[in-house]
């Protein structure tokens, strides 16, 4: 049995060969994925060591490195929200903010497949945070959609965000969950609900047949919608609501966004306030075929698929012949029969099809109608897994969508296959993500304000020959006290401090710290709280690390070797 997580860091490896794979396959399904990583990294390279210190890692959510001011997330948004812009002047901001900022955001980072590798073993124990659970939405029309419910302590309306995953990806524990978990509950101020994709055990489990593609899923992400509007239990706590997804199930974001327009709720309100789509498919039938006939990542997809229809093969009542072993095909004869295999199960359910009309329905360019809703299409250049080219540089070049004033192209040049907080960091993953949400969200927008707290814990004053690089968070479980480490950069040091940069290389010996205690009590305003285990203790670190701000004069204290400052933080947060 081969897990999502354990596929994703096999695919962080292009140069496995085929020995390697079948050895893939039979590891031990027990062994932790930090051993399985090392064995894998060894198979491939044994001189390497660069992955090894990324093992078990719990990401506090700081930039991959001390950031100059003038590409600080935090500081930027700032300056995107504080004042009301139409979505064509907010993507041009976001654009330009990319392209002057990106190679140092991503200084020292992993690039390309790497970054997967990173992802892949970000440690977020999710189930375990008290305000994290599971759901079964069940549709009106008959599907069951299993999902991940976080929900923030307090009661108050917030945006919430509907985030559809990518292929085989359920609503459980792996990397993908891991990864917009992170970015949209605990760095930001969003109350989240992951869907299960339509290809997740767990979705084939529930409902018993085959599904694949956009033109179902994205319907099927509306009426996921209408439900969590109209019958959810919490639906007192939505302010406004917003659709995204990643990879395949990018596919249902962009169709989603368009049967937003088409498909309103009975009052003539739109279901959705905004779409997003990270690293999406956006014509399916040539993205499976680019991908199955890669010979490097190809025979891991194929591997992977194999390895989810013998598990779902007792559930799948539709089709079930088609999943014998006997019956799947060579790896690039796989799109065909996928397609073959949502068409049966479709005519098998009443419905008409056939294979040449499901993938013609699959392909966004056969909407008929426009794209009105607010809509991102977010993606790397260097993705090797949903082809950039195939997708998301059509999306950006087509005569429509290219000066079309509510939809944006963000291509980023690092990022891989949305492991964009490995490329950036989480600061600005979440930085993409939480900005279009609040943008396209009125109650935010027409009320925006930082609430501000001046420093009062202790700090003394530091000489010139210092300036501050950066400030992280750190709360502990049962802990009524959290902690302050700042960290400043020495001039003087030792002679090699003084010709450098102290937002550039690190250079031995030039950092020093200072670590401050702070009362939970002194803080509680700003939504600190005694956390109720190291899981949530790890989300409150990152919270923090995300939307506090240290301040002097109304600028960061980057840069400048001030003891004089505030703390400030967004609203919606606390």
């Amino acid at each position: 049995m081969v897990s999502l997580r354990t596929a994703i860091i096999a695919l962080s490896f292009v140069v496995l060969s085929t020995e390697a794979l079948a050895q893939v396959s039979i590891i031990n399904q027990e062994q932790n994925d930090s051993e399985f990583l090392l064995e894998l990294t060894k198979a491939v390279d044994p001189t390497a060591t660069s992955v090894l210190g990324i093992l078990n890692r719990v990401p506090k959510a700081e930039n991959n490195k001390d950031v100059a001011p003038e590409c600080d997330p935090k500081f930027f948004e700032d300056q995107l929200l504080s004042k009301k812009r139409t979505t064509e002047e907010y993507f041009k901001a976001v654009k330009q903010f990319m392209n002057d900022c990106q190679s140092e955001l991503a200084y020292g980072s992993p690039k390309g497949i790497l970054s997967l590798a990173k992802m892949a073993v970000d440690e977020y124990k999710f189930f375990k945070h008290p305000q994290v659970t599971s759901l079964q939405i069940p549709l009106s029309n008959g599907v069951v959609v299993p999902a991940i419910v976080a929900l923030k302590q307090d009661s108050r309306p917030r945006p919430l965000v509907v985030m559809k995953c990518g292929v085989f990806c359920g609503a459980d524990q792996n990397a993908f969950n891991v990864t917009h978990l992170i970015q949209l509950f605990d760095l930001a101020p969003f109350n989240v609900v992951l869907l299960a994709n339509q290809t997740g055990l767990d979705y084939l489990i529930a409902n018993s047949h085959f599904s694949l593609g956009g033109w179902s899923e994205g319907y099927e992400a509306l009426l996921a919608g209408k439900w969590l509007r109209e019958k959810w239990a919490h639906r007192d706590r939505i302010s406004s609501m917003h659709l995204m997804g990643m990879s395949l199930g990018g596919n249902a974001a962009v169709f989603g966004a368009a049967f937003n327009d088409m498909y309103p709720m009975g009052n003539g309100q739109k279901v959705y306030n905004s779409a997003t789509a990270v690293c999406p498919v956006i014509s399916l039938k040539p993205t499976l075929e680019h991908l199955y006939s890669d010979n490097v990542i190809g025979p891991v997809f194929n591997m992977m698929t194999r390895s989810q229809f013998r598990k779902a093969r007792g559930y799948l009542t539709d089709i079930p012949e088609m999943v014998a072993d006997d019956q799947l095909p060579a790896r690039k004869q796989m799109p065909s029969y996928l397609g073959d295999m949502a068409s049966t199960s479709l005519q098998r359910r009443g419905i008409a099809s056939t294979t040449p009309e499901f993938f013609k329905s699959n392909n966004f360019w056969n909407l008929p109608n426009k794209v009105q809703t607010p809509l991102m299409v977010w993606a790397s250049k260097d993705d090797n897994v949903v082809s950039n080219k195939l997708n998301a540089q059509v999306f950006e070049t087509d005569d429509y969508y290219e000066t079309a004033p509510n939809v944006g192209v963000v291509n980023a040049k690092y990022g891989s296959h949305c492991a964009f907080s490995a490329a950036y960091g989480y600061q600005t993953a979440a930085l993409m993500l939480r900005s279009f949400v609040l943008h396209n969200s009125p109650e935010f927008v027409d009320s925006y304000k930082r609430s501000e707290m001046p420093w009062k814990f202790g700090f003394k004053k530091i000489s010139s020959v210092y300036q501050h690089v950066g400030q992280s968070w750190k709360f502990e479980a049962k802990s009524q006290k959290a902690s302050v480490t700042f960290r400043m950069y020495n001039f003087v040091a030792n002679k090699n401090c003084y010709f450098k940069n102290p937002f550039g290389d690190e250079v031995a010996g030039c950092i020093t710290t200072r670590q401050i205690d702070v009362p939970i009590s002194e803080i509680a305003p700003m939504g600190a709280r005694v956390p109720a285990n190291d899981v949530e203790a790890q989300a409150l670190t990152r919270e923090f690390n995300s939307k506090v701000e240290f301040l002097t004069d109304g600028k960061p204290m980057n840069g400048t070797s001030s003891s004089n400052f505030v703390l400030s933080w967004r609203p919606l947060f606390e």
